[in-house]
């Protein structure tokens, strides 16, 4: 059957409005805590990133930088198209006192990993990416990585996957503040094996989480 021009005309219209409701949906920075800020000055809150990616589907990508440790044991949402950390837990487990907690190493091939997944999904660096960490502390260095690479837009959920502490009470300390999970969003302790950091580490013989 043959599609008339005015048909076609709604049709695009339609579509190109989807795309400007989602990438339109970025919070003003000013909103944003100064340490998250970003290259980029492109925030997303946990529902924004969520609409945004149901919405474009495959025209942007959802990338977890956290550690595969982390996904393990804390869990990720199922609309993740990668998992590429910004750092990895030390192979020696070593300890630092001013965080309370293992210390990290800078993923050394994160801009590589990132080559790789586009070359894997065929796309470029001009395609829409969202980050997504812990808190949102770590996407700042990533965006920034990944700005001096030549990516063109990069969005941080600026809440990350967990959201912040609480400061007082008797949940002290534990994220409970804004975040993806808080939000009631979908994830899950199940992981999508094609989403996991195997498909993309461009240095197999690197140290495992």
């Amino acid at each position: 059957m043959k599609i008339s021009p005015i048909k076609n005309s709604i049709t695009l219209l339609i579509l190109s409005l989807l795309l400007y409701s989602a990438v339109s949906l970025a919070i003003d920075e000013s909103e944003v805590r100064d340490k998250l800020h970003t290259v980029y000055g492109l925030y997303l809150t946990p529902h924004e990133a969520f609409n945004m990616k149901t919405e474009l589907g495959d025209k942007v990508l959802l990338v977890d930088v956290r550690s595969r440790a982390e996904l393990k044991y804390v869990g990720a949402s199922p609309l993740i198209d990668a998992n590429i950390p910004s750092r990895f837990l030390n192979p020696d487990y070593s300890w630092s006192d001013k965080v309370a907690s293992y210390r990290t190493s800078h993923n050394a091939h994160f801009i590589e990993d990132f080559e790789k997944l586009l070359a894997v999904k065929n796309k470029d660096k001009s395609t829409p990416i969202i980050l997504i960490c812990q808190s949102g502390s770590r996407v700042p260095k990533a965006a920034k990585a990944l700005h001096e690479a030549g990516f063109k837009k990069v969005y941080s959920q600026y809440q990350g996957f967990e959201g912040i502490k609480a400061k007082t009470g008797i949940n002290k300390g534990q994220r409970l503040i804004n975040g993806w999970k808080n939000a009631g969003l979908p994830w899950s302790y199940k992981l999508n094996k094609e989403a996991m950091y195997f498909n993309f580490d461009s240095s197999p013989t690197r140290e495992t989480d």
